[in-house]
Formats: C-alpha cells, sequence, structure tokens
C-alpha cells in the first residue's frame, strides 16, 4: 500500500491548505482512513503515520459532501422529441428537460441562484387547467441549451488533455497554466484548473486499479 505519510505530506496529495484539515478529517468517527503507526515522542506528543495507498483509495472515493468531484458543465442533451419548441414560451417543465435538469426544482433552484441569466425573468403564468407554471422564452432557452453543449464539449476536450498530460508525465508534476498556455482556444486559467483538478482525481483511480 505504499509508503507511510505524515499529515502534511496527506495534505499536498490532496491538494489540502493545511495539515489540520487531515486532522480534522481524523476527528470524524468512521470518515478518514485510520493510521497505520502511531509514535509517541519524547515530549509526550503523538506522531501519526498513514499508508499512502490507503489514503490515495479513500480520496478516490471519498464520503459526504467534503471532497465533491469538480463540478463538471451539466450534460445537455439534444431537445427532447416531447418538447414542443414551435411554441413562443415553454413552461417552467419542458425548460428544465431541454437544459438537462433532473427536476422542476433543481431548475427553479439554479435560476433562483443565478446561474442560468441568459434566460432573464420568466413570463406570467398562462391560464388554463392544473397549476399554472411560469413561462419561458424558448429561443432563449434553446441558445442557453446550445451554449451548455459548447460548455460540457469543451470541458471534456480539455479533461482528455490533462489526462494524457498526467500519463506522460508518470507522476510527474503537470501544470495547469502550462496546459493553458500551449491551448490555441478561449478557455480561461480557472477552467483549465477545473479540468486538471477532475483529470488528477481521475488519474489517481486509474493508478490504484493498474
Amino acid at each position: 500500500m505504499g509508503e507511510l505519510v505524515s499529515a502534511s505530506q496527506i495534505a499536498g496529495l490532496l491538494e489540502l491548505k493545511r495539515a489540520q484539515t487531515v486532522f480534522a478529517y481524523e476527528q470524524q468517527p468512521g470518515y478518514f482512513v485510520e493510521p497505520d503507526l502511531v509514535e509517541t515522542t519524547n515530549a509526550g506528543r503523538k506522531q501519526r503515520r498513514w499508508r499512502r495507498g490507503k489514503v490515495l483509495a479513500w480520496d478516490a472515493k471519498r464520503p459526504g459532501r467534503g471532497n465533491p468531484e469538480p463540478r463538471k458543465p451539466r450534460s445537455v442533451a439534444e431537445v427532447p422529441a416531447d418538447v414542443d419548441v414551435s411554441q413562443a414560451t415553454l413552461s417552467s417543465s419542458e425548460a428544465a428537460a431541454v437544459l438537462g435538469y433532473a427536476s422542476i426544482s433543481s431548475f427553479t433552484s439554479a435560476h433562483a441562484q443565478g446561474q442560468l441569466p441568459q434566460l432573464g425573468e420568466p413570463g406570467a403564468p398562462e391560464a388554463g387547467p392544473g397549476r399554472p407554471s411560469r413561462r419561458w422564452d424558448t429561443n432563449l432557452v434553446l441558445a442557453e441549451a446550445a451554449r451548455r453543449r459548447v460548455t460540457a464539449a469543451g470541458h471534456q476536450a480539455r479533461l482528455e488533455a490533462c489526462l494524457e498530460a498526467l500519463r506522460a508525465a508518470c507522476g510527474a508534476a503537470v501544470s495547469a497554466v502550462a496546459l493553458k498556455e500551449a491551448d490555441q482556444g478561449d478557455a480561461t486559467l480557472a477552467q483549465w484548473k477545473s479540468a486538471m483538478a477532475q483529470a488528477r482525481r481521475q488519474f489517481k483511480r486509474e493508478q490504484l486499479t493498474d
């Protein structure tokens, strides 16, 4: 399972800002891996060491919200067949389906949080049977769906480039800045860093399964 590593070394492996975060993980019962070696110094302090492989395996499957995968652009498929985009406006359920949201609540929550500024504000609900739904401009929804498809495709291309660079480096450091500078497109450094963070996690999983 590899060499023994300290909390500060684990912080480097997991890209944490400080070693104290590792100790905070350890204080949560059942959350972090148990140390493989505990030694007491002459001053009475306990020094803990963990197997590097066990830490990486835990990181690849880390439970809870503390280590979510870097957020990926939402996958947006083609317009669902059951949505009539010839109408001037769409209901919230139709707009959610076109944009790839799993539910109306997740769509409306994203809009309320300012994640969909391109849609503007919805129109007044139309009168009719059943619960009224706010209406969304069809052209704006379709334009946002097309933009999100392009964004997702760009993220996937950067992710593959980062993985290729990591594999070629055989574990050596790979800089998102260098990949950004070599990029002929208009992706930002933040987008490259996001792709690199996801690629590093995937690369770790590949190493553990080899």
